[in-house]
């Protein structure tokens, strides 16, 4: 069923694209400056970062690589980018690495959980690279227990910590305030209480959910219904409470009862989704939203930017999609964003760990993640980003879709691959396909 992030459109479509332009003039008007008193000692010379071209990101970048000169004039800090991060940027990752060309380096892909039975041709590259030695281990750095004890277990390959996540985007349900005050709705927080939400709101001939999956977005059904609703429904009853390793082990089947659950509740709550939400634009999502064509939109945190910029009056709330009868197991999923990497062997490496050390400063991280858009990895912090007060008291909690559907090579069977097993899952939606077809089709696929 899993398979390769770089064939969602995620990080190169849908955080580039959906909130570039809302987060840059964001970047420019709402994060004060920082002043910083020049030092002549420290660190001196040109410092290299490579990222890709995720203009949130990128502007975040870009802001406290100024901050940082500020602090330390001796250094220079060069910025290079390449466009797509599954063709463009993985060249010049991969040739950077191998070159030892740059100092610290970015991915969108974590280095756990690996692999059952890892080998260089099932590791994601930055697996292949952690496991290999060539970062530099930060677990001595003083500032990195800034972070969580799950964003360091993401970068943690036989105890030694080889990145920072730098945080996660979330997947919920958000919703219009002024419908849900004019319909006199409570947020729900259970599965029940949602059903009883969608079928009110349609009484009223309101379309509940909006969900654009046209384009080549059929991942979304699996990314805001199948996967939250399996974290919430199944991941509770596997041992270990991750889906991903007990599923390589045989320990757990997909053909069962908590699987098929959850793609019967997916099919419930599809009747409640606007019609022809298929053909429906992925990128029209935010903007749909925000022009209450729905009083809900499936969908993640990055997009919340997008919908601000479409309409900044909108009164947004969130809540995590409820598949559980029990209100405590219904949780946001948890999607890891950038990492930053030293490279062992950086041509400066005073610089890059002092970068390193800046960023994860307290008023630095904070203006990275109200920048982005981001919810924060790390312990603590108080962020104004428009996204942070929709998500308020969810900010940064969830559960980690890694051990839901982790990244990893593409090696799955037909049906498990990245185009098939969103199809299934639109199968289902439509009726086409009972959930009992497709846990057996999907079961039967897995290798």
């Amino acid at each position: 069923m899993q398979r390769h992030r770089a064939n969602k459109p995620t990080h190169g479509i849908r955080a580039a694209t959906a909130i570039g332009v809302a987060a840059l003039a964001a970047a420019a008007t709402t994060v004060p400056s920082t002043a910083w008193a020049a030092t002549s000692s420290g660190p001196s010379g040109t410092l290299k970062i490579i990222t890709w071209v995720n203009p949130p990101a990128v502007a975040a970048i870009t802001k406290i690589d100024q901050l940082f000169e500020q602090k330390y004039p001796n250094v220079h800090v060069q910025l290079q980018t390449a466009a797509n991060v599954t063709a463009g940027y993985a060249t010049l990752l991969s040739t950077t690495v191998d070159a030892n060309t740059a100092d610290i380096v970015t991915n969108v892909y974590q280095i756990q959980p690996l692999p059952l039975h890892p080998t260089r041709s099932t590791m994601l590259p930055t697996q292949y690279w952690a496991s290999s030695g060539v970062y530099l281990p930060l677990n001595n750095e003083p500032w990195i227990h800034n972070f969580t004890s799950s964003a360091l277990a993401t970068e943690t390959y036989n105890g030694q910590i080889y990145g920072v996540l730098s945080g996660v985007y979330q997947r919920v349900v958000f919703y219009n305030k002024t419908d849900f005050a004019k319909y006199h709705i409570s947020v729900p927080t259970t599965y029940n209480q949602f059903l009883t939400v969608l079928k009110t709101l349609s009484a009223d001939h309101v379309t509940p959910l909006w969900l654009g999956v046209g384009g080549g977005a059929s991942i979304y059904v699996p990314d805001f219904l199948t996967e939250p609703l399996m974290a919430e429904l199944w991941l509770p009853h596997v041992a270990g409470n991750n889906i991903f390793t007990a599923t390589q082990t045989g320990a757990a089947k997909f053909n069962n009862p908590y699987y098929i659950q959850a793609m019967t509740e997916e099919a419930a709550i599809g009747k409640y989704i606007e019609p022809d939400y298929t053909g429906v634009p992925w990128t029209g999502m935010p903007g749909a939203f925000a022009s209450n064509k729905a009083a809900m939109l499936l969908d993640g945190s990055w997009d919340l930017a997008s919908v601000q910029k479409a309409n900044p009056g909108i009164q947004v709330g969130s809540f995590p999609l409820p598949g559980s009868n029990v209100a405590s197991a219904n949780q946001p999923l948890l999607q890891p964003d950038l990492n930053f990497e030293i490279l062992k062997h950086a041509q400066n490496m005073p610089a890059a760990q002092a970068w390193m050390a800046f960023f994860a400063s307290q008023p630095i991280y904070e203006q990275y993640v109200d920048i982005t858009g981001i919810s924060p990895s790390e312990t603590s912090g108080t962020y104004s980003s428009f996204s942070s007060k929709v998500l308020g008291s969810w900010l940064g909690k969830g559960i980690n879709v890694l051990s839901v559907t982790p990244n990893w090579a593409p090696t799955r069977g037909y049906y498990d691959t990245p185009v098939q097993y969103p199809l299934l899952q639109e199968a289902v939606l439509s009726g086409s396909k009972s959930p009992q077809d497709v846990a057996k089709l999907v079961d039967s696929n897995w290798k």
